[in-house]
């Protein structure tokens, strides 16, 4: 059986650790404290002319979320979308990371269609806007028809809010038409990964625990002490990349398992 391995990556610099470390794809994006971003169409063109330039098969799939909040858009924020979504189609990105919601709790079908028409040909994954849906059962049966390819979705507890053997049986719905993506964030510990395999019995995960701080590298910053209520200021003495022994550690564990 073979693990597929997703991480976040925010820079170019982090799709080549990705890479080394033997992650399977990346979800390319921007602003983690928000939840994670559209990144910028620079980011994605480097990331994909660096992939080829590498000779490296990293599937490279695009966060399309125009902001913070919640998945219930304006008619401007869907607008933003659907460009985004034409403009990095047009890139070459891989796959395209998104979810509309109603404000019911219901997946808004006809607005996931309209994404769905501006990127033919490439993989889709409903990301975890699916843990604001009413149904999950009948939000499965909706994402198999539209043709979406893959749902991300937190773990049980402590990394998500599936009880009991609620996953396993949305792992069973979806078998055959879509897969289910274990996603969990930084506080996931690779410890935790047999259990996690045992516990969920899926195949795809989505884990984004390898992220690290180094200093920064500037020998000169204006101001002595950063301000408490200012974020740049308190961010200008550290860089946050994606840390390769950290997915290699990852990728280990899964290939333990095969």
């Amino acid at each position: 059986m073979k693990y597929k391995l997703e991480v976040g990556a925010r820079t170019v610099e982090d799709t080549i650790a990705a890479w080394k470390g033997g992650a399977d794809r990346v979800e390319l994006y921007v602003s983690p404290a928000e939840g994670a971003l559209t990144p910028s169409l620079g980011l994605v063109q480097a990331a994909i002319a660096t992939r080829k330039k590498l000779g490296s098969n990293l599937g490279l799939f695009v966060m399309i979320r125009p902001r913070a909040g919640d998945f219930l858009y304006s008619e401007h924020d869907f607008d933003i979308m659907l460009r985004d979504t034409e403009t990095m189609f047009a890139a070459g990105a891989d796959g395209f990371i998104f979810g509309v919601i109603t404000r019911d709790g219901e997946l808004d079908l006809p607005r996931m269609r309209e994404l769905i028409k501006r990127c033919p040909g490439r993989k889709i994954t409903l990301h975890r806007a699916f843990e604001s849906v009413r149904s999950p059962e009948r939000t499965i049966e909706q994402a198999a028809d539209l043709g979406v390819d893959y749902v991300f979705t937190g773990g049980p507890p402590p990394y998500g809010r599936w009880g009991d053997n609620q996953l396993p049986k949305l792992l069973e719905q979806a078998a055959g038409r879509l897969d289910i993506v274990v996603a969990v964030g930084g506080q996931f510990k690779t410890t935790d990964l047999p259990w996690l395999i045992k516990t969920t019995g899926a195949t795809q995960y989505h884990i984004i625990n390898g992220y690290r701080k180094r200093p920064s590298a500037m020998q000169f910053t204006y101001g002595a002490k950063p301000d408490a209520e200012d974020h740049l200021q308190k961010t200008l003495p550290t860089i946050e990349f994606l840390d390769e022994t950290a997915v290699r550690e990852l990728r280990d564990g899964f290939d333990q398992f095969e």
